[in-house]
């Protein structure tokens, strides 16, 4: 015997069987139940979805001679089985492909009104209906709108659009969709047991997303894959259909974030050279970027489409919203150009290329905001001479945080800065003490948008009380026995992961929600992390300082924790103090006198916060006696 392709083997021949399309077995089942056959049917719907099938299915239902009506069609009669094997002589199956014309559909009338010779019923089944001509449809109307009554029609098409409207309203219309990914996987496990074949699950899932929503397309691929290989795998489909692992294209978004263009165009290149889809790669990077939006707005890994826990926790913190709705815009420019383009490689290089540029022009975006917006900010003006001075050499250094102007001057020494080269600078004045400014794209705040020409009047800013509290933070006092603590409980697995995730940080200094915090960590360096403690060593005081000040602490906790996806106490020290807290650790340690782990709790953090505490209240004290004088009178709680 001729050998049956598994799409036709494992024809569905009941409701039961069919996978998928329940609102539609329901209907059909209750209409035969109750004999409510209508003369005419639509069935609609992508290819593959079971449109003919069901047509047959209801043909031997209606024409089943089992009297329980609920065992039909049975499968036992003479009619369903003659049926089965295509051989009854009242059921007539058309392609209208090759039938569509008016001399065929009139033969076809012709015919109609003959009474069937076995079954109950006549079935016409006529598929890819839309392909009938204008005059064929308009010669069969009439025929539609009243046939005999022993005959039924069944239309099948997958465009409905293309069927004349008379038609369509002389037909109880059901509307086929996709078949989802369990009932595909499900189906297919069903044959693989009828077959005595096994299969991993994971490969079979691949199967029905390359399926599309289509059982047939899922059959004809798993018959191909199990030609390749008996016992079929994820890897044995992915080098058939030429198609990138998910754990691939996550790493490939990864390099794209951190703009490491060789790799890039090296890994474009070993795709291309494996014959991968590059419509259906651009289709799938989409379809990661819009999981890690939903997971951004919903935390909840239920709502996700192609990423599993572990793979949405390890993009996620590499991307921002904004920067996720930017890419996919990118990808789907690409995507429409690929029908047009004679080489979709250089397509879909340039949009790469173009994703891993993008944060350079969002950059320049947000400088030019910031720019207007200190232009708009209340400042006090005064009147002052600056002079432009020579250039600056490469081995000057400097101590400044440029980001938020948090300056420690010490006496009467000048604050300077590292140069990467020779540039022409200007002073700016601040109550008479100059500072320098490194170039324009290495700060995120601008002064003056123009140079100044020399012994040129000029405005200046003078700071606000706010910026001189800051710019005058104390050295903030820490208990070693609270870094002690964390060392104990230390991880260098957990460390690990924050330091692969702390560069991110550095990105979103481009954000102007998160600019702020994120210039605070940026040139920190995690040195020893606990699942739930930090320490950050940083290369100056003023930085240090800023960090343990605690008016920041609870904002960048909560930054660390969309960034790390860890809820983390944290301390800054001094780079070179460093080493001297760790040998006291290892040297504790090797006495075995370290202390017992117990929660962290940083005691400098609660003494500012009782501080401001009770500043406030002071100052709430102070406002009223202010307002009301002497009929003010302060009780304690």
């Amino acid at each position: 015997m001729a050998y049956k392709a598994l799409y036709r083997s494992y024809r569905p021949q009941n409701f039961e069987e069919l996978a998928g399309q329940q609102h539609i077995v329901k209907t059909l089942k209750n209409a035969v139940k109750q004999n409510k056959i209508a003369h005419a049917y639509l069935f609609c719907g992508p290819r593959g979805t079971g449109k003919t099938t069901v047509a047959k299915i209801l043909a031997k239902a209606i024409n089943c001679t089992c009297e329980n009506k609920e065992n039909i069609p049975c499968d036992e009669c003479e009619n369903c089985i003659s049926i089965m094997n295509g051989t009854h002589p009242d059921i007539v199956e058309i392609d209208a492909a090759s039938n569509n014309g008016v001399d065929e559909v009139r033969d076809l009338i012709e015919k109609v009104k003959y009474a069937p010779i076995e079954g109950k019923y006549k079935v016409y089944i006529i598929d890819e209906v839309h392909m009938m001509s204008t005059g064929a449809f308009n010669a069969l109307l009439k025929t539609l709108e009243e046939p005999p009554a022993h005959v039924v029609f069944v239309l099948a098409t997958t465009e409905p659009h293309k069927i004349l409207p008379t038609i369509i309203s002389r037909c109880q219309r059901f509307d086929f969709s996709k078949i989802n990914d369990q009932s595909i996987v499900e189906r297919l496990e069903t044959v693989l047991e009828g077959e005595n074949i096994q299969c991993e699950r994971e490969a079979l899932e691949l199967v029905a997303s390359l399926a599309d929503g289509g059982m047939r397309d899922a059959l004809s691929i798993l018959e191909q894959c199990l030609a390749y290989s008996s016992h079929l795998t994820v890897k044995d489909i992915n080098e058939i259909y030429g198609i990138v692992s998910s754990a691939q294209k996550l790493s490939f978004l990864k390099s794209l974030m951190n703009k490491d263009i060789p790799v890039i165009l090296n890994r474009i290149e070993e795709m291309f050279q494996t014959g991968i889809d590059v419509k259906r790669l651009t289709t799938d990077l989409i379809d990661i970027l819009k999981d890690i939006i939903i997971y951004k707005n919903t935390q909840d890994v239920d709502c996700l489409f192609v990423l599993k826990q572990e793979e949405i926790e390890g993009i996620v913190p590499y991307i921002t919203a904004e920067e996720t709705f930017t890419y996919i815009d990118i990808l789907i420019q690409a995507d429409q150009q690929y029908k047009f383009a004679s080489n979709a490689k250089l397509y879909f290089e340039l949009a790469m290329l173009k994703i891993a540029n993008k944060v350079t022009e969002e950059k320049k975006i947000i400088v030019e905001t910031v720019q207007k917006e200190l232009i708009k900010s209340p400042i006090k003006e005064e009147t002052v001479k600056i002079e432009k001075t020579p250039i600056i050499e490469k081995t000057e250094e400097v101590r400044l945080k440029s980001a938020d102007l948090n300056i420690e001057n010490e006496g009467t020494e000048e604050p300077i800065v590292e140069i990467a080269e020779p540039i022409q600078e200007e002073i700016l004045v601040y109550n008479e003490s100059p500072i320098k400014f490194e170039k324009i794209e290495d700060i995120d705040f601008l002064i003056n948008e123009e140079p100044v020409l020399k012994n040129e009047t000029v405005k200046t800013i003078q700071p606000t009380s706010s910026f001189k509290e800051e710019m005058n933070i104390n050295n903030v006092e820490v208990d070693f026995n609270d870094i002690l603590n964390i060392l104990v409980q230390a991880n260098k697995k957990v460390l690990m992961d924050i330091q692969e995730k702390w560069s991110v940080i550095q990105r979103y200094k481009f954000n102007l929600n998160t600019a702020k915090l994120a210039s605070m960590l940026c040139d920190g360096q995690p040195v020893a992390a606990s699942s739930n403690g930090l320490v950050i060593a940083f290369e100056f005081q003023p930085m240090v300082n800023q960090i343990n000040n605690g008016n920041y602490y609870l904002e960048l906790k909560q930054f660390l924790l969309e960034i790390l996806g860890m809820e983390l106490e944290f301390i800054a020290v001094l780079k070179e103090e460093w080493p001297v807290m760790r040998n006291r650790f290892i040297e504790l340690k090797r006495n075995q006198q370290l202390p017992e782990p117990k929660p962290i709790q940083l005691s400098h953090i609660h003494i500012v916060e009782k501080k401001d505490e009770e500043k406030t209240l002071s100052e709430a004290e102070a406002f009223g006696v202010k307002l009301f004088g002497d009929l003010v009178e302060i009780k304690g709680e």
